[in-house]
Formats: C-alpha cells, sequence, structure tokens
C-alpha cells in the first residue's frame, strides 16, 4: 500500500482505519492497520465477517442459532434448514442451499476470519 492510496495513515477524515489499509501493515505509517476497531460479527454459517442479517456469501440469514444447537430445525427465517446442514452445503456448493448459488457472491479480503 503507498502513501496516495493509503492517505499516509490510512485514517478517513474521523481518524479510523481505511478499508484499504485494514488488516496489515500500512507502508505509510508503519502502524498496523484495524488495530483498535471493531470486528464485524462472523456469520454462524460460513464464518466471514459481513456483519449482514443475511450474509451475502453463503445467503444464510442469522436466527441467533449457536454450535450448541446447530442441528436443530427450527422452522424460522432459513425455513427447514438446520445451521449444520447449511454449513455443509455451504462447504459443497458455496451456498447455504444450492438453490442460492447464483445469488451468492465470493468473499472480499477485509471479511475473511
Amino acid at each position: 500500500m503507498t502513501a496516495a492510496g493509503c492517505r499516509r495513515a490510512g485514517l478517513d477524515t474521523d481518524g479510523h482505519r481505511t478499508a484499504s489499509c485494514y488488516s496489515r501493515r500500512c507502508r505509510a505509517c508503519g502502524r498496523l492497520a484495524g488495530v483498535g476497531q471493531p470486528t464485524l460479527p462472523r456469520c454462524a454459517c460460513c464464518g466471514f465477517r459481513t456483519g449482514c442479517t443475511t450474509c451475502p456469501i453463503c445467503y444464510w440469514t442469522d436466527d441467533g442459532r449457536s454450535d450448541v444447537d446447530d442441528d436443530v430445525v427450527t422452522g424460522s427465517r432459513n425455513g427447514d434448514l438446520s445451521l449444520a446442514d447449511a454449513r455443509l452445503n455451504f462447504s459443497i456448493c458455496g451456498a447455504s442451499t444450492p438453490r442460492y448459488k447464483d445469488l451468492v457472491r465470493a468473499p472480499r479480503a477485509d471479511e475473511r476470519p
């Protein structure tokens, strides 16, 4: 990252790190980018940090389930799909269910866990 691409220290007008300088050492200022910044929550299905209710990477809708009850089908926002099944589908086809394969996108570098 160059000084021109980073706005010197990678800070925006409010003093926060910019996304272009995120999660690596800034060449312009030498400090670690993203240190002290709040992190986005991880998607329960794919694990990427999108911060969305419906993840654009796997199309899982966050319904509050955790690893403890990942095999339970609640019939809520994700219909008849359990979190364990959605994770398996994501590892096989890249989406929480095969019908969403055309709606998902690849993760950006700043969304990686």
